[in-house]
């Protein structure tokens, strides 16, 4: 089962550590279950569980969704359950860890149990470095790896680039290095490589840079690559707990011009692509996401964009991206800043 377990498994624990003999008895009008442990004193009365299959942003933020959002809910804690046979894609598994972040630093308890242990997801994580950026306060089951996995292996694997954190106290360069070093291994073959490469670089440059402009002071971003040969593509991400595009840029918009006052989140996000956007009133600006998207269309890539409550999958149409409406989500959990991810084809 996948999603919201449900509201009559409010029960409150008093182990003083997680021990995996210990059980929560999960009980409904129809089904009885038991999963993993749990310790503390907290009400535990928000209780997700992820499916057991590949699993990507837009998976994590439904699964997530159906909880409601425990910082405004009646909550004292929030459980996710990662099962058996679980996978992550990269975007996933950053999208879980924004989520882990943020609630946490919203004042909610949070508690994520690795069904599996170490020889399931939570070992793949550890690989990507996802611990390493996990807030101290989210309670993990089994315990965090002593030793992080992704500073033991960083560099092993030439299609990964490991979760790296983008702030005023990293090496910008030196992370964008990484991505591109990755690119060119992972997409050599590609027959259009030489221009791909440096529209690459310069995709990567305008995201890395927009977390800054657009996030605020003390912002936190994440930017993460992994190329999956079985479905011939790579993700790239850039994720940040900043004050999002539509924060920064939609009041400065509509104060100039009054139109905007009518323009959908959607339709606004794919103007911003189209036609370049800014909060500024100068021509000169705004033209990052545009030249972003202007790169990454002659190369058929799909965009994912994740904003406060909403998720758009953008898609090559012409010379432009257009939003499928399909799998469009709206009314998400409340998310902060700006969580973009790229999907090339790696040959």
């Amino acid at each position: 089962m996948e999603g919201l377990l449900p509201r009559s498994a409010d029960l409150r624990l008093n182990h003083s550590g997680c021990h995996t003999t210990s059980r929560i008895l999960i009980r409904s009008g129809i089904m009885s279950k038991t999963y993993g442990s749990i310790h503390t004193g907290h009400l535990w009365n928000m209780q997700v569980q992820l499916g057991g299959n590949w699993l990507d942003a837009s998976n994590v933020d439904a699964a997530i969704g159906r909880a409601g959002d425990p910082a405004t809910a009646e909550s004292e804690g929030l459980v996710i359950h990662i099962p058996i046979g679980c996978k992550l894609l990269i975007d996933g598994a950053i999208r879980l860890l924004a989520f882990a972040n943020q609630f946490s630093k919203r004042g909610v308890a949070v508690q994520l149990v690795f069904q599996g242990g170490a020889a399931g997801t939570m070992g793949y994580l550890d690989r990507m470095g996802f611990f390493d950026h996990l807030a101290p306060a989210v309670q993990v089951c089994p315990n965090r790896p002593a030793l992080s996995g992704a500073v033991v292996y960083q560099g092993w694997n030439d299609g990964l680039v490991e979760i790296c954190a983008i702030n005023e106290e990293e090496d910008r360069y030196e992370l964008l290095d990484k991505l591109v070093e990755a690119l060119r291994t992972t997409c050599g073959g590609r027959h259009d490589f030489a221009s791909f490469e440096g529209a690459m670089a310069t995709i990567l440059s305008e995201l890395v840079d927009n977390v800054y402009e657009h996030g605020g002071k003390g912002v936190t971003g994440y930017a993460a690559l992994q190329s999956y040969p079985g479905s011939n593509t790579v993700r790239v991400i850039v994720s940040d707990d900043g004050h999002g595009l539509m924060e920064t840029i939609r009041p400065a918009l509509e104060a100039r011009h009054n139109r905007y006052r009518l323009v959908k989140d959607v339709e606004l996000l794919v103007e911003m692509f189209r036609d370049g956007l800014s909060r500024l009133d100068d021509n000169k600006r705004g033209n990052g996401l545009k030249g972003c998207a202007a790169r990454a269309i002659q190369f058929k890539a799909k965009l994912e964009v994740r904003l406060k409550t909403q998720n758009v999958l953008l898609i090559p149409s012409g010379s432009n991206y257009v939003p499928n409406r399909t799998l469009m989500s709206t009314d998400l959990t409340e998310m902060a800043g700006t969580h973009i991810c790229f999907i090339f084809s790696l040959v």
